[in-house]
């Protein structure tokens, strides 16, 4: 049984997006196949994890009293991102833990993965949930996109969440598609607890159709393009109510397009929501909208199939190579996009009919078909 090391940033609950989840699942089931350990920066109360967890929780003296990289003095998070790899290995070392290989997941893991891969002399595997990239809109942060293509370019193997990331690392970084293997992510088909909140209750109540945003408000994510299409939906559709369920630097500009176009009043900005408040907005909600800009794969409207809710994706959704009932629209394309909420929500039996058919393709997004995969690939470095 192969010893693998999994070096992670986050897990639920103390998570800030899609890597965590996915991380979890991931480590979950591979754990049930290899010995596993997974690794995080620092300290966290994580309860019953049924997976072993190594803080590297350790600190580091810097002697001259700041880190510097390349020249520029860092502190704060990355100052933990480079010094990762350095305080895994002191924990290594006491605990005379026995690795095979090195599994990060993204350049927050992957850099001490690459630290790892040359004082130990294992095989590295980086897993490529989201580049610098393609979170920005290609205008990336240029140290940030030093280190990624210094982790792609030294690791052994690289995953990817969908073949549009795959893509991305070819042509924005160099690196041989050869050495690249899309793997998308999977999603859990129980059905989790739920608690519905009280604004919900009274909007259904009162018979009002929900579109469900979900997701940072940030340029990534196209929350402002959901917003464009309200101004539409609402002349065929009055009593309809847009929910975002998020938070993020373009909170600001979304209330100011509500604003300008005499929608602000359908709008309920939520903030962000997690767990069993998040799965009652879900499973209430008539209509998902993921309008991504760009997103490498798009684990949002897999939660929403799981709770009978139709979505509409953007075309540049990792997601749309792999799930075909559900509209596809180009992100800047309001009009289509508008056209395609009225449809869902006007007429029941395409929105159920969307329902049903999204539903029956969960099946393909199955954890275990993915971590079986991870061990052929293990298997072959």
């Amino acid at each position: 049984m192969k010893n693998v090391l999994m070096i992670g940033w986050e897990l639920p609950p103390f998570n800030s997006g899609g890597l965590g989840v996915a991380s979890y699942y991931l480590a979950l089931h591979l754990s049930k196949k290899v010995n596993l350990i997974f690794t995080l920066p620092k300290k966290l109360p994580i309860k019953n994890c049924p997976f072993k967890i190594l803080f590297a929780d350790n600190e580091i003296k810097i002697i001259e009293g700041y880190l510097k990289y390349k020249g520029i003095i860092v502190n704060g998070f990355l100052e933990e991102v480079l010094t990762y790899g350095i305080r895994l290995l002191q924990k290594i070392k006491e605990g005379k833990i026995k690795i095979d290989i090195i599994h990060a997941h993204d350049w927050l893991g992957g850099v001490a993965g690459v630290f790892l891969k040359e004082k130990l002399n294992k095989p590295l595997i980086i897993h490529v949930h989201a580049t610098e990239i393609e979170r920005t809109g290609n205008n990336p942060n240029p140290l940030i996109y030093h280190l990624e293509k210094e982790c792609f370019s030294n690791a052994d193997l690289i995953i990817t969440v969908s073949h549009l990331t795959k893509k991305v690392v070819s042509e924005f970084y160099g690196i041989p598609t050869s050495k690249i293997i899309p793997l998308p992510n999977g999603i859990d088909l129980e059905i989790p607890l739920n608690k519905i909140p009280q604004f919900i209750l009274e909007l259904k109540k009162h018979g009002y159709k929900i579109v469900l945003f979900v997701g940072r408000l940030v340029l990534q994510k196209g929350p402002d393009y959901f917003v464009k299409t309200l101004k539409y939906v609402s002349q065929f559709i009055p009593k309809v109510k847009y929910v975002i369920a998020g938070s993020g630097d373009m909170f600001s500009s979304l209330v100011k397009i509500a604003y300008e176009d005499g929608v602000l009043d359908k709008i309920i900005f939520a903030g962000f929501l997690r767990d069993e408040e998040l799965w009652g907005v879900y499973k209430y909600s008539d209509l998902l909208v993921a309008p991504s800009v760009f997103d490498p794969f798009g684990l949002v409207p897999l939660e929403a199939i799981k709770l009978n809710v139709p979505v509409i994706i953007s075309k540049t959704t990792g997601l749309g190579n792999y799930l075909d009932h559900c509209f596809k629209v180009d992100f800047w394309d309001i009009k289509q996009m508008a056209n395609y909420i009225i449809g869902a929500l006007k007429y029941p039996p395409l929105k159920n009919e969307l329902i049903s058919n999204s539903f029956r393709e969960l099946y393909k997004f199955n954890w275990e078909d993915r971590a079986n995969k991870l061990i052929e690939i293990y298997a072959s470095l």
